[in-house]
């Protein structure tokens, strides 16, 4: 068994917003170096009667088809071992943070009881180990892996994963996952089978396309990001705008420092002077970050073009924050992004299917509409949300890999595997996580504020 080095991790930080999300430890060969090995069946020798000119030759039918290999940790004939991570909020309450996502345990337990009492996989059970995570501290994810992997040898894991600490099973540890955030820099690292229900990095991409392919970007169109979105700018949007034969007549970033107000402030008001000078009715916004653009011009009625941004967050971090008084500048406003926001997620048809089966297990899920949106706190359903689309996608793997289990065959099997993904109305169609498809290739859909409500919805509806 391999001893595991020190890991890098990103700084965790505090963390607010809970967004989804260590192979064994043997030496055994990682995904991208499976090999195929034929069945060995009993060779019979002939008899002279077999030997003879009526002998009948052999039938290449019987044949046996080869059989993809490879590690298979937590199989036995009669249960898959699979580990779920899970946000501790009792950790929390120990820094002061009061936070109530739901019962994430009974839910993931109802659930694998439902598909137990039906059979399990392909006649095997599911065994979940389950791991609290407190999200504030390195350590406790570091810890978690390491149980998961080390001591308890699962199949794969699910659930709460944070930035690169996904990393750590599907690279050190070399353990199939279901779920993180993917993007190419995490994959090239990756050394199992990795699926994802969350969009990856290449999402701003299909929002962009979509904007255009609805017309919102048929005038004379700027590109605002912070620094931090750089790579998003470079990589996705500005090659496909460019593409598509957008008319991109000024590009801003705003590089000043995140902890110097007064600089922020200067340089996206400049930013801003420059786009009207140059005609832009139509601003698209990259990033999370670029919820800097309202912040900063809120209250500035001279320049208001139509604002397109590509990630939801930007605009809910600007129109949620304490300090916001006037979202008017919002007022018009276009954001893309995956299926939402939660109250649409609870309500999609397959999502009501996961929860009439909590349901039937005893279990209360309340609806987002019973709670007040603003308060991060305060949100019970949260649970489901990450749960079903978890372990949707975790059966749906397995079951497509067959009774011959192991990451040779689930990998194939995620290729060309079509989930329906509880939440997303609109299916998803997987591929290797090398590929680009390995959250399954998410449309993007198109939200509008909505002034009255002070929210995004989703357009036309």
């Amino acid at each position: 068994m391999r001893t595991p080095t020190a890991l890098h991790w990103l700084p965790l930080g505090l963390v607010v917003a809970f967004a989804v999300g260590c192979s064994s430890g043997d030496d055994t060969a990682a995904v991208g170096e499976l090999s195929t090995t034929t069945t060995t069946t009993t060779e019979v020798q002939p008899t002279d009667a077999d030997e003879s000119s009526d002998s009948l030759p052999d039938d290449p039918d019987d044949t046996p088809a080869p059989e993809l290999s490879g590690p298979a940790p937590g199989i036995t004939d009669d249960s898959i071992k699979i580990g779920i991570n899970y946000v501790d909020t009792e950790a929390l309450l120990a820094v002061g943070l009061e936070f109530d996502l739901g019962d994430h345990r009974s839910v993931y337990q109802a659930l694998i009881d439902d598909i137990n009492d039906g059979g399990g996989i392909h006649g095997r059970l599911l065994d979940p180990i389950y791991a609290a995570i407190n999200p504030t501290n390195n350590e406790s994810a570091d810890s978690v892996c390491l149980q998961l992997t080390e001591d308890e040898d699962v199949f794969l894991i699910t659930g709460f994963f944070l930035l690169d600490t996904v990393l750590c099973p599907v690279d050190l540890h070399e353990t199939a996952v279901v779920g993180g955030s993917i993007s190419p820099e995490r994959v090239a690292q990756a050394k199992a089978p990795w699926a994802a229900w969350l969009p990856d990095t290449d999402q701003p991409k299909a929002v962009v396309e979509t904007l255009h392919a609805q017309g919102k970007l048929d005038g004379s169109v700027a590109v605002y990001a912070a620094d931090s979105d750089q790579s998003d700018l470079d990589n996705h949007v500005l090659p496909t705008l460019e593409a598509l034969g957008v008319d991109v007549v000024a590009i801003g970033v705003m590089d000043a420092p995140t902890d110097d107000t007064a600089a922020i402030d200067a340089r996206v008001q400049l930013i801003a002077e420059r786009f009207s000078a140059e005609g832009a009715d139509t601003v698209v916004l990259v990033g999370a970050s670029s919820a800097t653009w309202p912040q900063y011009l809120s209250d500035d009625p001279s320049y208001r073009p139509q604002l397109l941004f590509l990630s939801s967050s930007a605009v809910n971090a600007f129109a949620t924050t304490g300090t916001t008084t006037d979202t008017s500048i919002l007022d018009g406003a276009l954001s893309g992004g995956g299926y939402g926001p939660d109250q649409a997620r609870f309500d999609e048809a397959e999502m009501q299917s996961c929860i009439a089966t909590l349901t039937e297990r005893g279990l209360d899920t309340p609806s987002p509409a019973d709670f007040d949106a603003d308060d991060q706190s305060n949100q019970p359903f949260q649970a489901a949300l990450q749960a079903c689309p978890d372990m949707a996608l975790t059966v749906a793997a397995l079951q497509a890999a067959g009774e011959n289990l192991n990451y040779a065959t689930l990998e194939a099997a995620l290729d060309g595997l079509v989930v329906a993904i509880p939440g997303d109305p609109a299916p998803r169609t997987y591929g290797p996580a090398s590929s680009g498809a390995g959250d399954g290739d998410p449309v993007a859909y198109l939200f509008e504020w909505d002034p009255a409500r002070q929210t995004l919805v989703l357009a036309g509806n």
